[in-house]
């Protein structure tokens, strides 16, 4: 969420650019974020190796084998063409004009999180950059994610 960053600063509140200052970058980027999406696509790593190496994870998440062979079959019949050709052809010319229609959208649903991260405080930063991050980087993700628990359940 580049466009809506979050500032970590050296004193005890977590600085969140403003609702209206993300929403303009969003704006902002509309006219470049096809080219950008394009050039990431051409340069995404192999995704195949990725989503095997991952299966053991996935199959610690999930419990019906049947869905897990499934899955493991269907990967090994697909090409890395077979998502960037698509994704090339149609998210290049897509993106730009749905992330504009979506703004207004983005801007309500990004807004509780903003406001999550606006009332963490922060004891100062130390030399230890573990206790930083205990101290500094973990309230910031547990606001995060408290606020993900309350507005969608879980």
């Amino acid at each position: 969420m580049g466009f809506a960053i979050i500032l970590i600063g050296s004193d005890s509140m977590v600085k969140v650019k403003s609702l209206e200052e993300a929403k303009k970058n969003l704006e902002d980027i509309v006219p470049v974020i096809g080219k950008r999406y394009e050039r990431g696509i051409k340069r995404a790593k192999p995704w195949k190796e990725g989503a095997l190496a991952g299966q053991a994870l996935y199959e610690e998440k999930m419990t019906n084998p049947d869905i897990l062979k499934r899955r493991a079959k269907r990967i090994e019949t697909m090409t890395d063409e077979d998502w960037r050709r698509p994704a090339l052809e149609l998210g290049v010319r897509n993106i730009g004009p749905g992330l504009k229609a979506k703004i207004d959208k983005w801007a309500g649903r990004w807004a509780p999180y903003r406001s999550a991260l606006e009332a963490v405080e922060l004891p100062p930063k130390t030399a230890d950059p573990e206790a930083n991050i205990d101290n500094r980087l973990k309230p910031i993700v547990r606001a995060l994610v408290e606020k993900k628990k309350e507005l969608l359940g879980g």
